[in-house]
């Protein structure tokens, strides 16, 4: 009797392993999600600073600038987020920011964590970053054009 209720406790246990896994499953793939958006981010961020450089020395593009200025937008955004992040219920409030701000048809949410962006869109926009910040800011733009 006593091996039988030591071989349903470990059964139970086992079991409350297994159903622990899973349930952490979503919350994992929560976070990945995070992470990528906030890794992108970056990135972005390190090519707008990059293209501000460039800038102040009459080497960037009327484009350019476009880019930087909608990813300082971004970076506002998110700034927003991380003020109400560490308030009260945070976890009650910004979901309810975010829905409000879709309904009034603001984006509260950095344009990383945009669900709209194709999978393939975000790669090219990777690639186009990496070649950006791997020839950094001494080398002239190809459009020489500034107006």
């Amino acid at each position: 009797m006593k091996r039988y209720i030591i071989r349903v406790t470990q059964s139970i246990k086992r079991q409350n392993t297994v159903i622990k896994r899973k349930a952490l499953i979503p919350l994992k793939l929560g976070l990945l999600t995070v992470k990528r958006g906030l890794a992108q981010e970056s990135r972005e961020t390190k090519v707008m600073l990059i293209t501000y450089k460039r800038f102040t020395r009459g080497q960037a593009s009327k484009v350019e600038m476009q880019e930087a200025n909608r990813q300082f937008i971004d970076v506002i955004r998110g700034l927003g987020l991380g003020v109400l992040a560490v308030l009260p219920f945070a976890p009650i409030t910004l979901p309810f920011v975010v829905k409000l701000g879709e309904k009034i048809g603001i984006n509260v949410l950095p344009s990383a964590f945009m669900k709209d962006l194709q999978e393939e869109d975000v790669i090219d926009i990777q690639q186009e970053i990496e070649v950006i910040v791997e020839s950094d800011s001494d080398t002239p733009p190809t459009d020489t054009n500034p107006h």
